[in-house]
């Protein structure tokens, strides 16, 4: 199977330019064969992407081409190699047998899968830029074609469509209602999730709060620095800074200011002064707040065992299914806290407010939120009847 090793950073001399130093360059995720073979092309790729693009998160690409070489490996194909028949060629062979037929049989999302397909494009595209890859026309990695797209935004009236480029070798998502892909917890569930959650760490606790009262992100909440624990602890803000400039792995890098509750406050100061976490450290430091049993950082997989241990025990305790993943604690929090200040009296003011705390980058994310709630509350009254 391929495997991917993060590299160090590296210099390097360009031969070019002469009397030059030394150019420092950022390590990059480094992908070998199952035999230990350097995979050229695709590195040079990531190389690219990282030290000329300077891209932020290249968590998706990786999952992508790992993926697409792994099944090139399976099945015994070569990245380079493009017989004439389309549905032989190993870009529609991973599409077709690979994404597809794993979204079909629901071990992806459709969305996913589309946006591996993506990613394997761009990979061909850079290749065949670069002279990496030499084509024709009985041998290509794809064909392009013209896409018709139903325009969405203002003034849509105007201009119904537009047209745009794309590949026959994208993956169409299927339609469905705007709020479907909500599954924010109901109140029925709230109770047993609570009642198992009180019987894990106080890391997990903490950090399970931090998405459920907080809305942060799975990442954003590992990455919960110290500094605002702190900072807290000596203030009766309501509202916290969180982004790259206090080492919160935000999306995109971006700054915003998320809510607090006082409980969570005083949570998160007992939790930086404790014993407990001086002791995990065994004498290091760590800029973040929540440390795992070694000392290091929390991560994702901490996070993501624990909360599978987490929906057994509620499964156990209920006897019904509980089909939620952590993001789901965010859709919560933002459902409940959208609801709360609409009972109030906001509603444009409302979906700003909840905007800026969930950090979406655009209205109509939030807006769907609404639509969910008014969706509910239809539905709430159709059962009274």
């Amino acid at each position: 199977m391929t495997y991917v090793i993060q590299s160090n950073p590296f210099s390097v001399l360009p031969l070019s330019v002469p009397n030059s130093g030394h150019i420092k360059l950022e390590g990059i995720p480094t992908f070998y064969y199952s035999n230990h073979e350097y995979i050229t092309p695709v590195n040079l790729w990531i190389n690219h992407l990282v030290n000329y693009r300077k891209a932020k998160d290249l968590n998706s690409t990786v999952r992508a081409l790992k993926r697409y070489f792994n099944f090139l490996e399976e099945n015994s194909l070569s990245w380079d190699k493009f017989p004439t028949a389309k549905y032989l060629r190993p870009t529609y062979r991973f599409r077709n047998d690979n994404l597809l037929t794993n979204a079909r049989l629901g071990q992806i999302q459709f969305s996913t899968a589309s946006l591996y397909m993506r990613h394997v494009v761009k990979f061909y595209e850079w290749c065949i830029h670069q002279k990496f890859l030499n084509v024709n026309e009985s041998g290509k990695p794809f064909d392009y074609e013209m896409v018709k797209i139903r325009n969405t935004r203002m003034m849509n009236h105007l201009n119904p469509h537009y047209i745009v480029s794309s590949t026959d070798l994208r993956v169409k998502v299927p339609l469905k209602e705007r709020v479907q892909s909500l599954n924010p917890l109901s109140k029925n569930e709230l109770e047993p999730f609570a009642k198992a959650l009180s019987t894990f760490n106080i890391e997990f606790i903490i950090h399970q709060l931090l998405q459920v009262q907080s809305g942060l992100r799975l990442q954003e909440a590992c990455t919960f620095p110290l500094c605002l624990a702190w900072e807290l602890e000596f203030s009766d803000k309501s509202e916290v800074k969180i982004g790259p400039m206090n080492g919160v792995a935000t999306k995109y890098g971006k700054e915003r200011k998320v809510e607090i509750s006082p409980s969570l406050r005083a949570l998160l100061v007992g939790y930086a002064k404790s014993k407990r976490r001086r002791l995990r450290l065994k004498k290091n430091n760590s800029s973040f707040l929540l440390v795992s049993k070694s000392g290091a950082p929390f991560s994702p997989n901490n996070v993501q065992q624990s909360f599978r241990r987490l929906r057994n025990a509620v499964e156990r305790e209920t006897s019904s299914l509980f089909s939620h993943t952590t993001h789901d604690l965010r859709a919560t929090y933002c459902t409940y806290r959208l609801a709360s200040l609409l009972e109030i009296g906001m509603q444009k003011d409302a979906v700003t407010q909840m905007m800026a705390w969930m950090g979406h980058s655009s209205e109509a994310t939030t807006w769907k939120y609404v639509d969910f709630l008014e969706r509910k509350k239809t539905l709430e009254k159709q059962q009274a009847f």
